[in-house]
């Protein structure tokens, strides 16, 4: 919520005191005689902290002419705060102002205007790595205050304010390179679950944990950098939705493994069948927590093995079918179904969020 700046603040105003007899213009560039003339009281309004330049003498120059009009130059660098909207960042402007105002002269006393011709100028070729320099504007912020003020009475005058405006467009592409990419990249990653076997448990499950705490400690490190603000920001947005597609994954993976576990017991029930019983046991549609223990039984009408194996087959092609709807649901993949004669066009969901979230960032900028 701040930036630095470092300006050549130049002023001119005419003091009849100063008039001279010499030819063109008198030079001071000495600190001791810069110390008994007056100077405009002026201050930047906004400022956390100010200094000159004393390297390797003061940073300053002062020109009068013969009629006393000075013309004064001098280095100054300045901390300034900005109240920055970070509702878009990384896609975000930032509008960031320069108040220029007398500390104890009203406008009666001391009017300060901007001069006529480039008010304020700038080096275009100066850039800055995270910000690209939109304009620099020049306006005025006059204002009434209250100054003098005492235990019982105080007074009431107009202030000439200045006011620099510099508009900052922050450029995408160290975010595309460090945030977008990587975690998409991690979204993607996510995806190779789908076409590991559905038996491999641990396989699944760790790619799945992986992919889930890599993309939590890079939106940590991002934070980091950020003031805390009370709002969501557009990489939040981000991160959050790249959150619930891996979240996804793993809800996919829970629901495909509870498939596989029945899909096993009705296959293990099915290997141990014995024909000459009269009447079989068989499982409940209750998930047991071990695959091969059969502790909750209970007699039923008698099923045949191939209907234990088409159990089996009907539970095992359910979690197939979950594996293959996901391949096509979560990634960008786009398919033509034909249906009596229509083509239906599918597109991935994860191509689906990409799309609204730049279409409607990159016009909001």
């Amino acid at each position: 919520m701040a930036f630095d700046v470092d300006l050549y603040l130049y002023m001119s105003w005419k003091d009849p005191t100063l008039n001279h007899s010499q030819k063109g213009y008198f030079l001071i560039n000495d600190k001791n005689i810069l110390n008994q003339i007056w100077l405009p009281d002026l201050y930047f309004a906004n400022a956390r902290t100010a200094y000159f330049h004393e390297v390797t003498v003061p940073n300053f120059n002062m020109f009068i002419d013969k009629e006393g009009r000075v013309s004064y130059g001098t280095r100054v660098t300045l901390n300034v705060a900005c109240n920055l909207n970070l509702k878009n960042y990384p896609l975000d402007q930032q509008q960031c102002l320069i108040k220029i105002i007398s500390y104890a002269h009203v406008k009666p006393e001391m009017n300060t205007t901007w001069f006529r011709e480039k008010p304020i100028r700038y080096n275009p070729e100066i850039g800055l790595p995270e910000f690209r320099i939109g304009s620099i504007k020049h306006d005025y912020c006059n204002g009434t205050f209250m100054y003098t003020l005492t235990d019982t009475s105080h007074r009431i005058g107009e202030f000439s304010c200045l006011l620099g405006i510099i508009q900052l467009e922050r450029s995408i592409g160290y975010h595309l390179v460090q945030s977008y990419i990587p975690t998409g990249l991690i979204v993607v990653i996510s995806w190779v679950s789908f076409w590991i076997d559905r038996r491999a448990v641990p396989a699944r499950v760790s790619l799945s944990f992986t992919t889930l705490l890599t993309l939590s400690t890079q939106g940590n490190g991002l934070r980091y950098a950020l003031p805390p603000v009370s709002y969501a920001k557009a990489i939040d947005y981000w991160y959050g939705v790249c959150m619930l597609f891996i979240f996804g994954v793993l809800l996919e993976f829970a629901l495909v493994n509870s498939y596989m576990r029945r899909a096993n017991k009705y296959n293990q029930l099915a290997q141990h069948y014995k024909w000459n019983s009269p009447q079989t046991v068989i499982p409940t549609e209750v998930d047991s927590d071990n695959d091969e223990a059969y502790t909750r039984y209970h007699p039923a009408s008698c099923l045949s093995q191939p209907q234990l194996i088409y159990k089996a087959m009907y539970f095992s092609r359910r979690a197939l079918a979950v594996d293959q709807i996901s391949r096509l649901a979560f990634p960008g993949k786009s398919i033509f179904w034909s249906i009596l004669g229509f083509k239906i066009y599918v597109l991935g969901v994860f191509v689906c969020f990409n799309f609204i979230y730049w279409y409607y960032y990159l016009n909001a900028m």
